[in-house]
């Protein structure tokens, strides 16, 4: 039987020359770059101090502002907002609860989707759309960026679209018909992206993938579910006309918008739950973060593996952007950086300990991860064995010829 070895192996195709910065948030709260075109390509850089985190850091919510700002909520009741062209944090935001499951910025106000139910629109005197009670993602339009989607587990908390220049609900979902026993069809809205201004697509904990249109009808206009498989969708994404969706079994896959009748292209090298999903502007790379502290790049046609990089926390969420060539722009090669990153990355490492120490089944895990061989280790020992094998024959053959 051919056992897998799990290695915690940093990989770059030669191929990938794409000049890609990955930002990713982590479930310690640390908030990391990577400049996957450096010539230290999975060094990473802790844009945050991590003495300031603790356990109620951890980053659930991770959305571009404005051009080059980042929104980066926690599961604390704060929203940082970091400044990447600058390299800095600007400002901090103290809403009314969380955790939080969206952020946003529209007409100069944060959006923020909290998972109690509430989207909190912050400004002076601040005002609240009451969604539902327990919401699971908050999303923005990109095409008409006053309109949001809330979406989460039950059906009170099915999806809804809201208008942010009128605070009216302008789309409420309606389930599908009782099934053949006349239970109601369970709910619930992990993730919600808008295909354009009009059409959305949602993804379940269900198994379910549901894609509306606002101006047909309430029900789902196509759907896709394997009644054999159960899997559980929590993230997603969308290209033109293809839907990205990731499980929590480690399963990523594509499907076309325009059908939903079967899998497109799936993706591997996943061993643990995908935690968020995103892809480039061009629609060629597809990043991904997940449960096993690994962010990865697959090229969106052949599916292959192109880069793979070990954040040693919990990836929860990632963004990217193409650089820009500022001349302005702190560098990851820098030596000066580099040192204060190993010092950041080390405090990332207790942090991380610490709160194995408080789940059985992480410090199972991160003693698994210590104990195993890497792949450049194995290579090593694989001609000594042979060296030592041809040895040994040598000398029975040796001893033959003297008796």
């Amino acid at each position: 039987m051919k056992i897998k070895t799990i290695t915690t192996a940093n990989i770059k195709n030669p191929a990938y020359n794409e000049k890609h910065q990955i930002f990713v948030g982590t479930h310690t709260g640390s908030f990391k770059r990577i400049d996957v075109f450096a010539d230290t390509p999975h060094a990473q850089e802790n844009l945050q101090s991590i003495s300031s985190l603790n356990k109620q850091s951890r980053v659930t919510a991770m959305e571009w502002g404005d051009e080059n700002e980042i929104l980066v909520g926690r599961t604390n009741k704060f929203i940082k907002i970091y400044d990447a062209s600058n390299n800095e944090f600007t400002s901090t935001i103290e809403l009314d609860d969380g955790p939080i499951v969206g952020a946003g910025r529209f007409d100069g106000k944060i959006i923020a989707g909290l998972s109690g139910g509430k989207v909190q629109i912050f400004q002076q005197n601040q005002e609240f759309l009451q969604a539902g009670d327990h919401l699971s993602r908050m999303r923005q339009c990109k095409e008409n960026r006053k309109l949001i989607a809330t979406g989460g587990k039950g059906r009170q908390n099915n999806l809804k679209v809201w208008d942010l220049e009128t605070k009216a609900k302008v789309f409420t979902s309606k389930n599908l018909p009782n099934d053949y026993l006349e239970l109601e069809v369970p709910v619930w809205d992990s993730d919600i992206v808008f295909l354009d201004a009009h059409q959305l697509a949602t993804c379940s904990r269900h198994g379910y993938l549901r894609v509306y249109d606002t101006r047909k009808q309430r029900r789902p206009v196509l759907e896709y579910v394997n009644p054999k498989e159960q899997i559980a969708y929590g993230c997603a994404t969308v290209h033109e006309n293809t839907l990205f969706v990731g499980s929590a079994s480690g399963i990523v896959r594509a499907f076309d918008t325009r059908k939903m009748k079967t899998i497109v292209h799936t993706y591997k090298g996943f061993t643990g739950s995908v935690t968020d999903i995103v892809t480039d502007n061009s629609g060629k790379y597809l990043f991904t973060s997940c449960l096993d502290r690994f962010v990865r790049v697959h090229s969106v046609e052949s599916t292959a593996l192109q880069y793979q990089c070990y954040v040693k926390s919990k990836a929860t969420q990632i963004l990217m952007r193409t650089h820009d060539d500022q001349p302005d722009c702190v560098m990851l090669e820098d030596s000066n950086s580099n040192e204060a990153d190993d010092n950041q990355q080390s405090d990332d490492d207790s942090n991380d300990e610490t709160e194995s120490e408080e789940s059985g089944s992480d410090s199972e895990y991160e003693e698994m991860f210590q104990q195993m061989q890497t792949v450049d280790e194995e290579k090593q020992e694989r001609p000594n064995k042979k060296r030592k094998t041809q040895e040994s024959i040598k000398n029975s053959k040796i001893s033959k010829k003297k008796k």
